[in-house]
This record gives structure tokens, C-alpha cells and sequence, in this order.
């Protein structure tokens, strides 16, 4: 005669006790659903990507904290993105293209500089390049150059040693509006 089974596995008083509570398995099947549709949105990555320690990061938290809030900054790997948007002073909004020009490069410059001395130096020398994206009403400008190149510029304190540092070393790209 074969012995009576009693009771069962692990597996099988789960699948029982489940059977018996049918809301309990359409709960557990929403939060399922519901995490797998975090991870195809991004959630976990972008959590996942703030976490990871690289330069770029390093730099962005102190830019975070000190800039304006005109400022967007973002990384992308070891790719630092500043966005800037500016607002022209009056007399230079009705001013020739040449005006507008310097005044633009002159920002351009000062910002360059904020971002070399509020940040971390050696953080900023291992960040691979730097995107600044300045935009007004007349005139866009967007410079891309190396981290080590703006880390320098931290300690140079003569114009004219910042003015040939800066045309030696950022590539500049215009556009008017």
C-alpha cells in the first residue's frame, strides 16, 4: 500500500495559501508590473548613474551648489555640460554686433573662471572635456574644451595671460539669432 501524503513541499503550501487569497496574487503581480515599469523608464539608471563615483560628478555636486540658477549643469560619462542662459544689459541689446561680441566673449571668460574655482581642481583636471552653452537674445556661443585646460585657469590672474590661455586652448563655435 502506498503512504498517504500529508502536508507537501514548501512550494506547494505557498501555491495553496495563494490560491486562497486571490487579491494577495493581483497585488503581488502590480508591484511587479509597476517595478518592471521603472526600470524601462530610466529610474533605477539614473539613480544607478548619481551614484557612481567619477570626476565629472565630483565637479557637478560643487557646481550645484554654487552657481545660479541660470546655470543647467549636467555630465554624460566624463563630459561636463554647462548651460547658461544670459540676459543682456540694455545698452548692449541695441548695441552693434562687435559690442555684443565682446561683451559675450567677456562673460564667456568670467563664467569659464567660476567654474575653475568653484570646483575641485584635481576633479576638474580627470573631467575629459567641458561643453558651455551661453545663450542671450542676440547671440548663442558654445566652447568646448579639456578639464585640465579650465583647472588651469584657477591660478592665472593676469587678462592677458587669461586671454591667450583661453585662445590657445577653448574652441568656440557662434551663432547669431
Amino acid at each position: 500500500m502506498s503512504p498517504v501524503r500529508r502536508g507537501g513541499t514548501l512550494l506547494d503550501m505557498i501555491v495553496n495559501s495563494l490560491l486562497k487569497k486571490p487579491i494577495l496574487i493581483i497585488g503581488i503581480l502590480l508591484m511587479v508590473i509597476f517595478i518592471f515599469d521603472l526600470r524601462r523608464r530610466g529610474i533605477f539608471f539614473g539613480r544607478y548613474q548619481k551614484l557612481k563615483a567619477t570626476s565629472c560628478n565630483s565637479v557637478l555636486v560643487m557646481l550645484n551648489r554654487r552657481t545660479p540658477d541660470t546655470w543647467k549643469n549636467s555630465c554624460k560619462e566624463s563630459t561636463l555640460t554647462v548651460a547658461i542662459q544670459l540676459t543682456l544689459p540694455p545698452k548692449i541689446k541695441n548695441a552693434k554686433d562687435q559690442v555684443l561680441r565682446q561683451y559675450l566673449y567677456r562673460e564667456l571668460a568670467n563664467n569659464l573662471i567660476k567654474i575653475a574655482k568653484n570646483s575641485l581642481n584635481e576633479s576638474l583636471e580627470r573631467t575629459f572635456s567641458v561643453h558651455v552653452k551661453q545663450r542671450s537674445q542676440r547671440m548663442d556661443i558654445d566652447a568646448v574644451t579639456e578639464g585640465r585646460f579650465i583647472a588651469k585657469l584657477a591660478t592665472i590672474s593676469d587678462p592677458k595671460f587669461i586671454a591667450e590661455h583661453l585662445k590657445n586652448t577653448v574652441h568656440i563655435k557662434e551663432r547669431p539669432k
